[in-house]
């Protein structure tokens, strides 16, 4: 899953960067907010964390001009404005949270979870993939009804796989949906996370197929044939 921040203050960035790494969530940062709608226009995103106060604009307009666009991608409003007029004025305008700042990382995380859940949930809640079951609400994995232990980027590259539906997806892809823009991991590390997952699927009915010069794919296997890949 992959997150798009909009906020100008250097620290307050970093520090929402490191919290949503640490829940399994790449991230983009930008401080202008000129570069909303080009970072919209190149990348899904799964939730928008936007500051209101910015320097080349306010980031109430930006956010009527994406809803009025179509977008329905879930925003989390970050801002020092404190008034009950702003807050209201903000969730009438497609706002789905309002969180004032100063605040505390954990409340921060426990709201990205909220509307990241309440995104989920209004979709099929459960996808199945042969032994393979993804809870879109909690982003946990169960392998033959039990928890898949795994670490984040490990999870965030089997639910980029799982979401496909047994359709090919490049390393890139799989890579945009890890990845940072700014992060030090190269397109040749999917390769690792693709080899620690085959590890978990071992002896299950799923496996993870490499189609050369393509990328990768879910696959079911059928009763009786070899585990190859």
């Amino acid at each position: 899953m992959r997150a798009l921040i909009i906020e100008d203050t250097d620290d307050i960035a970093e520090c929402m960067q490191q919290s949503l790494s640490d829940m399994g969530l790449a991230s983009d940062w930008f401080a202008e907010g000129a570069r909303l709608r080009s970072a919209l226009d190149l990348t899904e995103y799964d939730i928008l964390i936007l500051d209101l106060n910015l320097p080349d604009a306010d980031g109430l307009e930006l956010l009527r001009t994406m809803r009025a666009q179509g977008n329905p991608t879930p925003v989390l409003v970050v801002s020092a404005r404190i008034r009950i007029e702003d807050r209201v004025h903000g969730l009438d305008l497609g706002a789905d949270d309002y969180l004032v700042k100063p605040f505390d990382l954990h409340e921060f995380e426990a709201r990205v979870r909220a509307l990241l859940r309440r995104d989920k949930e209004a979709r099929s809640p459960i996808i199945r993939f042969g032994a393979l079951a993804f809870d879109q609400a909690t982003r946990e994995f169960l392998l033959d009804g039990d928890a898949l232990m795994l670490a984040p980027r490990e999870r965030a590259v089997l639910e980029t796989l799982i979401r496909q539906n047994g359709a090919v997806i490049s390393k890139e892809r799989i890579a945009q949906h890890v990845f940072s823009f700014d992060d030090d991991a190269g397109i040749s590390s999917i390769e690792l996370y693709v080899h620690r997952l085959r590890k978990h699927l071992v002896d299950t009915n799923v496996r993870i197929v490499t189609k050369r010069g393509l990328g990768y794919l879910l696959e079911v296997i059928p009763a009786g044939a070899p585990q190859s890949c």
